[in-house]
């Protein structure tokens, strides 16, 4: 159990986690361009908890398109835009490798601090452990509630996860190789991703 854990946690299996549960809305085993469209439709829902805010949707509109392109410079190195996982593990870890959050390219940054503010469903700035389950559970299949309560255990301080923590631990997530970084446990209980 704890191989299959270090396996999930590799810094590999976390970046294809990425890509599967998170950024390949469509599930076409690539990302592009459409993906991140989509992803501005689902954080202005997210954040207006189902409620549609054009002002919302406009910027993350940008913050998408921004982090696409971003993405699409440094990773579609045959320019057909789409980029595959191993195309993306290969970006990211030029770009995010042993960095901290300030270090990160600025499209990543605000893509993490809208990931924030979608879970932070209460806007208190502090994502307590029901906010942490019910962001767990939307993005992947999971077993057990004390495998996510597990999880929030190794990151929390003080019964949660304020921005600048969060900030901090999506950093180590992207950039520290070590399977047993407190990053590691940002997304809950990780699979292991084929």
């Amino acid at each position: 159990d704890s191989l299959l854990q270090e396996m999930a946690n590799s810094w590999d299996n976390r970046i294809k986690f990425l890509v599967r549960y998170m950024y390949d809305l469509d599930n076409n085993g690539y990302l592009n361009k459409n993906d991140f469209d989509c992803l501005a439709v689902k954080f202005t829902i997210m954040e207006g908890k189902g409620e549609w805010n054009k002002k919302s949707f406009t910027r993350y509109t940008m913050i998408m398109s921004d982090l696409w392109d971003q993405i699409a410079d440094v990773a579609d190195l045959n320019k057909d835009g789409a980029v595959t996982v191993e195309e993306f593990q290969t970006a990211v870890k030029s770009v995010c490798l042993e960095k901290e959050y300030d270090d990160l390219p600025s499209a990543f940054k605000q893509f993490i601090t809208a990931m924030f503010n979608t879970i932070d469903t209460d806007g208190d700035g502090f994502v307590g452990l029901e906010e942490y389950r019910y962001d767990c559970v939307t993005r992947q299949a999971v077993v057990s509630i004390a495998d996510i309560d597990k999880a929030f255990d190794r990151i929390s301080e003080s019964g949660g996860v304020t921005r600048t923590r969060y900030q901090q631990l999506f950093a180590q997530y992207l950039g520290d190789t070590d399977k047993n970084s407190q990053g590691c446990f940002l997304f809950g209980p990780l699979p292991l991703v084929k």
